[in-house]
């Protein structure tokens, strides 16, 4: 059993300088920054999403970029029809669509697991990547989606990259909070028990179909979530959103970071994103880069760069049963 004890004043300090940091971003850097902190938070929402199920419940999935790109898809598609986009109703629309997906996507892939999960998740995803694709009249085609009204508040469109930078900010701390508490919930903790022993878990009475259901809606929720303002960031969305490269760099991401992290989803987003936006600037192989830093990430940090950090929390006694998606023994 793990002692809780109160945070180190190091670690506060820490915590504070990141949160001194994200607050003062907007001011301290320009436009294409800030959406670029912006990206970083929307996609490493849905990383820490997928987290949840390779994590908690040791499930790969190929198909979690299709559900956060459904959900943006969506978004944009609606916001066309109606002529504006309001904040009030684009975030639970992108909810409920990530929640529905997910629904499906854990239905079906219920009697499943290993190699022929990983397969059906690819599968599931790139149907979806084929509606995206193939229905032009909607979606836009090989061309995507452009020329949707602009994310607004109160009918005041939000235009500039501070105001999306903070609706971002908003979104990730809502969707790590929703991840955090189911995490260290019961129904959380059995996922995680469930998958370490599924036939204890099944013995004590737990519905080994439910927790994989449940873990599926609540991370499809979550992308769905961050995925309904990504489209708003530079008022686009294009197949390649769902396409089923999507889903493996998020799973990139996830590793890089740290897979059971409630943190590392952010972490490797930031890695992933910043070789893919600036180190492609200067040569065209920067997937060799990413593929060097994925090796070295699984070769001398195995759990993940988060990992360093929760190690040192541990140390200190600070650390939660539940932090890297382990059951209390």
């Amino acid at each position: 059993m793990t002692v809780l004890r109160a945070p180190s004043p190091a670690h506060r300090l820490a915590l504070a300088a990141l949160l001194a940091l994200a607050v003062a971003l907007p001011w301290l850097g320009g436009a294409f920054l800030v959406r670029f902190a912006a990206e970083i938070l929307l996609i490493g929402t849905a990383v820490c999403s997928l987290n949840l199920l390779m994590g908690t419940g040791g499930m790969a999935s190929l198909g979690h970029g299709a559900i956060f790109g459904a959900a943006a898809y969506v978004v944009a598609v609606v916001a066309g029809r109606l002529g504006h986009a309001e904040l009030v109703w684009v975030l639970p629309l992108g909810a409920a669509s990530g929640m529905l997906l997910g629904a499906l996507m854990g239905a079906a892939t219920l009697r499943t697991s290993g190699l022929f999960f990983l397969v059906l998740t690819l599968v599931l995803g790139q149907m979806v990547w084929e509606v995206a694709f193939r229905w032009h009249d909607v979606t836009g085609g090989a061309d995507g989606l452009r020329g949707f009204p602009r994310l607004s508040v109160a009918g005041q469109p939000l235009a500039s990259a501070t105001a999306l930078y903070l609706v971002a900010a908003g979104t990730a701390m809502v969707g790590w909070w929703l991840l955090r508490s189911y995490a260290r919930a019961p129904i959380g903790l059995a996922l995680a028990a469930w998958r370490d022993q599924p036939l204890r878990v099944d013995a004590l009475g737990w519905s080994a179909g439910r927790l994989r259901v449940s873990a599926f809606i609540l991370a499809g929720g979550v992308a769905g979530l961050a995925g309904a303002v990504y489209p708003f960031l530079n008022q686009y969305v294009g197949p390649n959103t769902v396409h089923w490269s999507m889903s493996a760099a998020f799973i990139i991401m996830a590793v890089i970071g740290g897979i059971g992290s409630r943190t590392g989803g952010f972490v490797g987003a930031a890695v992933y994103l910043f070789v893919q936006t600036y180190v492609s600037s200067h040569t065209d192989r920067w997937q060799l880069v990413i593929g060097v830093i994925f090796v070295a990430t699984v070769v001398f940090m195995p759990h993940g760069i988060a990992h360093l950090w929760r190690e040192r929390r541990r140390s200190n006694g600070d650390a939660h049963p539940a932090e890297n998606g382990r059951a209390p023994q």
